[in-house]
């Protein structure tokens, strides 16, 4: 069955072959109000389905040998034709990204970026890893969430979910809690400040008075200076990259 559906909805296919992992993470906070709300629509398609092995398996050993095994390209394409067939778009719309450690580093650009799309088609690995002629033939984007190394890509499509969403039309309850997060400034990747709740007082620590003086501009100017200096701590190599794009 072909679904029409509008640009303002968005659609992400997940191929994977372990899909309980995604058991929890479509029953809890933004992620399963946006879908019972109807902004989003998840799917999970396994390549088990799509396999034509009897035990209905989609990996086998490496050409030109190596440890572990790899999953195969056809079980994975035909779920990846299955999902492009299964909607309809005005203007055809959709980008496939590959879970891979060896992808693009995934950033605020990027899941912006990515987030533009009506279909997003996310295909995670497994094992050693997914047949290279899977990035070739269907033209996804390799990308990776950090320098390490995971079992498989279901984590790592999960992060990338809660990143694109915050960027769809209506996901987040407060839509200008989006420009004040990390990463997401004027100045480029800048790290949020931080922020404090009650009590006042805890175990000797306080909240900086300038917090609790009302003076917004003061606040503002605190705000600034203590991100600054949290980047400069925690991610030195942000004001080489901020430095480059001025340049």
């Amino acid at each position: 069955m072909i679904h029409q559906i509008d640009e303002n909805k968005k659609v992400i296919d997940i191929i994977s072959i372990m899909p309980e992992y995604f058991t929890s993470f479509l029953k809890v906070g933004l992620v399963e109000r946006a879908l019972k709300t109807g902004l989003v629509e998840i799917n999970i398609i396994n390549p088990r389905d799509f396999s034509e092995d009897k035990h209905k398996r989609v990996d086998d050993k490496v050409y030109g040998g190596g440890a572990g095994q790899l999953l195969m390209a056809e079980p994975i394409l035909k779920a990846y034709e299955y999902s492009l067939a299964n909607y309809k778009y005005k203007n055809k719309k959709h980008i496939t990204v590959i879970m891979s450690a060896s992808g693009k580093l995934l950033d605020s650009k990027m899941a912006e970026d990515i987030s533009g799309y009506s279909h997003i088609i996310i295909i995670c690995g497994r094992y050693e890893g997914i047949d290279a002629r899977v990035t070739d033939i269907s033209g996804g984007v390799e990308v990776s969430i950090g320098n390490y190394i995971l079992s498989g890509g279901e984590i790592a499509s999960i992060v990338l979910i809660e990143t694109i969403g915050r960027y769809f039309k209506g996901f987040m309850g407060n839509p200008d809690s989006l420009k004040e997060e990390s990463l997401s400034g004027n100045l480029g990747k800048i790290l949020e400040y931080p922020q404090y709740t009650k009590p006042k007082i805890l175990k000797g620590k306080s909240v900086p008075d300038v917090l609790l003086g009302g003076n917004h501009k003061m606040i503002s100017e605190w705000r600034a200076e203590s991100a600054l200096k949290k980047t400069a701590e925690n991610r030195r190599d942000y004001f080489s990259e901020n430095n480059k794009k001025t340049e």
